[in-house]
């Protein structure tokens, strides 16, 4: 490909509405993707959506443990009403991008790779590199993943996309979520807590001291995992990461045309 890829990820905090059970936010969905569309046709470049559980995976996951492997007689029925969820919202995210023709295809990470010790090891990307190619926005999504050492595990959209990263080359990453950006501290326990504008080798470890875990119900332990996983793939690819908050009208289209961020960007 000739014209820049970017990986975007559509917050399930966002897209969802985490006090009520598999309860997604349709205005939301069309806003962020709408954006999306007009950014892409005003500057071109290819794209990898991904999508957070929100009350669709997480609640579930939770209830049954996943995130621990397969825990007693209901393990496995947990499993797969887990994945079914995250293909409901998966669903309704596909069919608003192909109303606005970005010619969505859905790949569930289940289907394409598998997990040891809650890390996907490996998987065929071929189909994925085959779409891209093509004109298609491959729509992942975090997920429940057979697991060699456990059973099952959850693998975040964050992860899912550490493992795209592995064999197809983002230039940009996007994490889009509820918050304005990484803070020093955590903010919901830290009136003072200040926005960090920009992460690099120089503060990546003091930050991940300072970040916080999940606020809400999370399986996939919240912003510092978030951060954690996005550096990586920074420092391995080159990429520019950014996480930036989803829910504000206009950031994910501004970023997308001008690069331009009131949150965090990260660089190796």
């Amino acid at each position: 490909m000739s014209e820049e890829l970017y990986f975007i990820k559509l917050g399930g905090s966002v897209i969802t509405d985490t006090s009520k059970p598999s309860t997604h936010r349709q205005d939301q969905i069309e806003r962020l993707l709408g954006e999306i569309k007009k950014a892409k046709l005003s500057k071109g470049f290819g794209l990898v959506i991904g999508h957070g559980g929100g009350s669709f995976g997480h609640i579930i996951a939770k209830e049954h443990m996943l995130h621990e492997g397969l825990k007693g007689k209901e393990g496995a029925k947990g499993h797969v009403k887990t994945h079914a969820a995250m293909r409901q919202l998966n669903t309704i995210v596909v069919d608003a991008a192909t109303d606005l023709e970005l010619n969505p295809y859905p790949f569930a990470p289940s289907s394409f790779a598998h997990s040891h010790d809650r890390k996907i090891v490996g998987g065929n990307l071929e189909g994925i590199k085959i779409a891209i190619n093509n004109g298609f926005v491959p729509i992942v999504h975090g997920d429940v993943m057979f697991d060699g050492k456990q059973g099952v595990s959850i693998a975040s959209t964050e992860e899912v996309f550490r493992f795209l990263s592995t064999g197809i080359r983002p230039d940009k990453i996007i994490i889009g979520t509820d918050m304005d950006g990484v803070f020093d501290r955590d903010p919901s326990a830290n009136s003072d807590a200040k926005l960090v504008p920009l992460i690099d080798a120089s503060n990546i470890d003091a930050i991940l001291l300072g970040v916080g875990g999940a606020r809400k119900v999370d399986v996939t332990g919240g912003m510092k995992t978030k951060l954690e996983l996005l550096y990586e793939m920074v420092k391995r690819t080159g990429a520019i990461g950014y996480i930036v908050n989803a829910g504000k009208p206009g950031v994910i289209e501004k970023l997308l045309i001008s690069g331009e961020t009131n949150g965090t960007k990260v660089i190796a």
